[in-house]
């Protein structure tokens, strides 16, 4: 059955090994020189790096994993993508022998009754293949979300087996515990609720096991989680030339905030239950058409389901309770930079897919004839089947930087960040009439933005009017101080050298 889940998980994402570098991974791993200086490795390795003015400076596993990659590959896309397919696999392998204890331990509590493998095997395929996971797989950069989940995977996988009967696995299996939950922060932010995950597991499932051991577990990952953010917080540099500004609650304020999340919790949620309307840009836009009173009504029907399946079904709430905590970090509470994004939804597909495997456990927990247990895996096979049939076209999109923002602009027709990079792109391939006319879109979309102006202003020195190239630059450096200095651009990771070279020459003639 690993095998099976495995060639899911790596079949669905296959085309990935032929893209390109895509979104952050063009500042993180082609321009910025950081993760391919070997020299820089003892400083990730001693945290030192959470006081420097580094893209993820804070995120030290990432970039561990990431200079792993450059050893190997260089700055060739292709090492970096097999890496995150088979991590991705990793995660689903991980699951499926997680949900098999789990369900394990809930049969015994049914007398025996019930079908662990099926169960595990049907949650297992469903977070292989399920479209949710797509932008979190196809993009180096986003990594992050992938290492969250196998940390805290393995971290559960190992709380599993605690205490033992020996004292000296019981050590081992608590330190790999702990090291996990430390690993999972140091991989994302959102990594800080293992603990609470754990927390929700001892509860649910083995409340009345030896308390104090459990509590020594759970509160030592509480502590190395803390220090961990402590230090992140304490350390993190006054000035970064790269993030110029701090994060700010969706619509300018906490009480607006509390009115727009619940409007994104819904339309996460169907993303998962109805996939088709995946995007690279997720703006407010995309939930524009959810009321006030539906969320509610739709929030509150989620919460009832939840309570009806989970009477007899401890399996349920332990899912939710994965869920909803995994979503809690990205769910503007704090700020964040970007208020939604697809990739969010790695680490509670965890949650979601242990709690459709209980359900599967429960409705064969009878004595049920061979053909009832055929007939849920034909119907997991067509369901996964046309999951993965998403899930492929998702990894087409992101095939390329062209791809990529012509998706999001047939989806986003207003997306000026979309339009910029397309400037980019046409600029490039040496189609100038085609970046003229997507920077000025940009322009239009985004008034007050610095960039699509210099972008204009060295396809204007390209097609040859230097006095429209010089225009567009005093026009982008009015807006923004940095652009007069193209160099600085290059260490901000905004701009790649060759397009800050053209733009130094405007610059000179000025």
């Amino acid at each position: 059955m690993t095998l099976v889940v495995a060639a899911a998980a790596g079949g669905v994402y296959l085309p990935t090994l032929g893209a390109e570098f895509v979104y952050d991974d063009v500042g993180q791993i082609e321009i910025d020189d950081y993760i391919h200086n070997r020299a820089n490795l003892p400083e990730v390795l001693s945290l030192g790096v959470l006081s420097r003015d580094v893209l993820d400076n804070n995120r030290p596993v990432m970039l561990l994993s990431l200079m792993v990659d450059s050893m190997f590959w260089g700055r060739n896309p292709l090492g970096y993508h097999l890496t995150n397919l088979l991590l991705h696999a990793a995660c689903s392998v991980l699951l499926l022998l997680l949900l098999l204890r789990i369900f394990g331990r809930l049969s015994e509590s049914q007398d025996g009754k019930g079908s662990p493998l099926i169960g595990a095997l049907v949650g297992a395929l469903i977070f292989a293949v399920h479209p949710a996971n797509s932008e979190a797989v196809c993009v180096a950069s986003f990594r992050e979300d992938l290492l969250v989940a196998f940390f805290a995977l393995v971290a559960l996988s190992l709380a599993e087996r605690f205490p033992a009967r020996r004292r000296s696995v019981t050590i081992l299996l608590a330190a790999g515990c702990v090291l996990s939950m430390l690993a999972a922060v140091a991989s994302k932010e959102s990594g800080a609720v293992v603990p609470l995950l754990l927390l929700a597991y001892w509860l649910i499932l083995r409340r009345r096991e030896q308390r104090r051991a459990w509590a020594v577990l759970i509160g030592a990952g509480v502590v190395v989680t803390v220090a961990f953010l402590a230090a992140r917080f304490a350390l993190e540099p006054e000035h970064s030339k790269i993030l110029m500004s701090k994060p700010g609650h969706i619509g300018g304020s906490f009480a607006a905030m509390l009115k727009i999340q619940p409007r994104i919790w819904v339309f996460q949620f169907s993303q998962i239950l109805w996939p088709g309307r995946f995007c690279g840009e997720q703006q407010l836009w995309t939930i524009k058409h959810l009321g006030l009173t539906f969320t509610i009504v739709s929030l509150a029907a989620v919460a009832a389901i939840t309570v009806w399946l989970g009477r007899r079904n401890p399996g349920v709430w332990l899912g939710a309770a994965f869920y909803w905590l995994a979503l809690m970090p990205v769910s503007n509470i704090i700020p964040i930079y970007w208020a939604i994004a697809d990739r969010y939804l790695y680490f509670p597909m965890v949650g979601f897919c242990l709690a459709v495997g209980a359900v599967v456990l429960r409705l064969l927990k009878f004595p049920s004839s061979r053909r009832s247990a055929a007939a849920v895996l034909v119907a997991t096979v067509i369901v996964c089947g046309a999951l993965g049939v998403i899930t492929v076209r998702q990894t087409f999109v992101w095939q390329s930087d062209k791809s990529f923002c012509t998706d999001i602009i047939a989806r986003n027709p207003r997306s000026y960040s979309a339009y910029n990079n397309l400037g980019f792109i046409w600029f490039d391939e040496g189609e100038f009439d085609r970046a003229r006319d997507s920077f000025r879109r940009a322009c239009e979309l985004a008034p007050g933005w610095a960039e699509p102006w210099a972008g204009m202003a060295i396809t204007y020195e390209a097609m040859g009017r230097g006095d429209l190239a010089e225009r567009a630059l005093r026009e982008a450096i009015r807006r923004d101080r940095r652009f007069a200095d193209p160099p600085s651009l290059v260490e901000a990771l905004i701009w790649k050298q060759c397009h800050a070279k053209k733009l130094q020459m405007i610059a000179d003639r000025m």
